[in-house]
């Protein structure tokens, strides 16, 4: 699903809950857990409705996704170096033919078992203290800059 901005919008996101719904099936007897910033867009009055009595939603607090991102943790990082090192053995093994943009699917397709792991994966949920929960993951020092951001700014006024 894409925008012609390359962002996300509410729209957007209506349909990703619709079709996360469709596809995990939750049952009010058997939540699921769905994890996500904390950005507006998703406090849509429909969205909320969508999820109510099946999906536990858990928010991140404000300028902490960089450490509570399960994926963003233990696999996207590890999917970087997967793909590169795809793309260096094929660079390798067709010295001099050019690398084009229908090529990208079969380094893709190298780099993404290995990344998404389950292992990599539940690795993420437990770095970041979601699963199983551990509130003594992160010191309160690494959580100053949110507070910072959070206070509101006072405007002095300029002395002549």
């Amino acid at each position: 699903m894409a925008t012609s901005s390359g962002r996300s919008n509410v729209e957007l996101f209506v349909k990703y809950l619709e079709h996360f719904i469709s596809v995990v099936k939750p049952l009010p007897d058997h939540e699921m857990l769905f994890v996500m910033d904390n950005h507006e867009r998703h406090l849509l009055l429909e969205a909320i409705n969508l999820v109510k009595n099946s999906i536990i939603i858990l928010t991140f607090p404000p300028h902490t996704s960089h450490k509570l991102q399960p994926l963003g943790r233990t696999v996207f990082g590890a999917f970087k170096t997967y793909y590169n090192k795809a793309c260096k053995n094929w660079i390798l093994s067709h010295p001099g033919k050019p690398n084009f943009m229908y090529d990208v699917a079969q380094l893709v397709d190298k780099a993404f078992p290995l990344a998404f792991a389950l292992s990599n994966i539940t690795a993420g949920f437990r770095v970041t203290g979601i699963r199983p929960f551990n509130e003594e993951v992160f010191g309160d020092d690494e959580f100053l800059p949110s507070k910072m951001t959070n206070r509101p700014y006072k405007l002095e006024p300029a002395e002549h």
